[in-house]
């Protein structure tokens, strides 16, 4: 069991982006029918686990990068739990622009797999296709931008020990890697002198063989640009993860603990209750606002997040079922359709202890205990719960 974080060195609560990847501006030739459908991309699934990015252009020249450690026992022996993050000073921590980025070049090289059965060795594009998929302008100065966003998922190092996990939920140990190991632009030279003809990156090969492996999951970047705060963008991204785990368990809420969500999104960590809520109130306005997630409660540190139409809508249901729904609720009242989406979900069967069990597995008893105990639960039946659910 994974228990107090011993150690967390993170970023600001700043929640403004200075250079905004996605534009609010809409081509006049698209049709409000296709703006209403989720635009789904694949990215790997420790992006979306693991803190990675920072909030701003900002944060991210003068931080020096993320490093949760844990200590837990395992056969009576003191194992550490790692999960680090650093930057090349010269070109500053990844935003969440370059997260985006990053999701837009998975993206590509799903859709090769499909047409050719496997994943490239070294992933071709052209710049102007990226900044479709991104919803930037093709001008000199995105290319630019999205040349230089490259250049930081390049530079950035990751070590891991026990925290970046492959397909079967291993905990892997890499002393160094980056989610892209390599790149080249049209102009440059290679090592031999000649000049590259085709823009490429490669991505490394932890985070090539979850690809492969496919640890993926979908997200909706047509949400992500309906959501203006990079706060919002990057609370999204953990939420979108942990609901995806919650319904696979037959849930529509998930229990999340403040601490550990910080950590995860490797933002600031408060030590009152008012001031995270503070923190977090702009990200879940809009979350909230945009039906992606009801009101959150809140029991002391724990909150409590349920999905709401958005979800559903646009990452729960199968994509063909999903256009229908689409042109449906534009014909009828849209409450009422939303309202169908939700009696659909609410369907799914309830293990009133499987959020605890979550909980526990995760962060320890020292954060479970209080809701087992309103439960009744000792430390060693909850433990018995937690192996019986696959959990331990």
């Amino acid at each position: 069991m994974q228990r107090k974080i011993e150690k967390n060195r993170s970023g600001s609560d700043l929640s403004t982006d200075d250079i905004p990847i996605f534009e609010l501006t809409v081509a006049p030739a698209l049709e409000q029918e296709q703006l209403s459908l989720p635009q789904l991309v694949w990215a790997e699934v420790n992006i979306l686990a693991l803190p990675f990015a920072v909030l701003d252009e900002r944060e991210a020249r003068s931080s020096s990068g993320h490093e949760i450690i844990k200590f837990d026992k395992s056969n009576g022996k003191q194992v550490v739990w790692l999960w680090r993050v650093w930057p090349d000073p010269k070109v500053g921590m990844p935003t969440m622009a370059t997260v985006r980025v990053l999701f837009a070049l998975m993206d590509m090289a799903e859709e090769i797999r499909k047409l050719q059965g496997k994943y490239p060795q070294r992933l071709e594009f052209s710049l102007s296709d990226l900044c479709r998929r991104v919803s930037f302008t093709a001008d000199g100065r995105h290319r630019a931008m999205l040349k230089r966003h490259i250049e930081i998922l390049v530079s950035t190092r990751c070590k891991s020990k026990g925290a970046f996990k492959d397909k079967n939920r291993n905990g892997l140990i890499l002393d160094t890697f980056s989610y892209i190991r390599s790149a080249a632009f049209v102009g440059d030279q290679d090592e031999n002198g000649k000049p590259i003809e085709r823009n490429f990156v490669v991505f490394d090969d932890p985070v090539r063989l979850n690809l492969e492996s496919r640890y993926i999951k979908q997200l909706d970047v047509a949400f992500m640009r309906c959501i203006g705060s990079s706060i919002g963008q990057l609370l999204y991204t953990k939420l979108s993860h942990l609901l995806h785990e919650a319904h696979q368990k037959g849930y529509d809420y998930v229990d999340v603990e403040y601490h550990w969500l910080a950590e995860r999104m490797g933002i600031k960590i408060y030590d009152q209750v008012w001031q995270a809520k503070k923190q977090l109130k702009q990200a879940i306005s809009e979350l909230v606002r945009e039906h992606y997630i009801k009101e959150p409660t809140w029991d002391r540190w724990t909150i409590r997040f349920e999905a709401n139409v958005r979800h559903e809508f646009g990452e729960r249901l199968p994509r063909q079922e999903r256009k229908k729904a689409v042109r449906k609720a534009q014909r009828t009242a849209q409450p009422q359709a939303y309202q169908s989406l939700r009696a659909e979900a609410n369907n799914a069967p309830r293990d009133p202890l499987l959020p605890l069990c979550m909980l526990y597995a995760s962060q320890g008893w020292k954060l479970a205990e209080p809701q087992a105990k309103r439960h009744g639960i000792t430390e060693e039946d909850l433990r018995a719960e937690c192996i019986a659910r696959g959990l331990s």
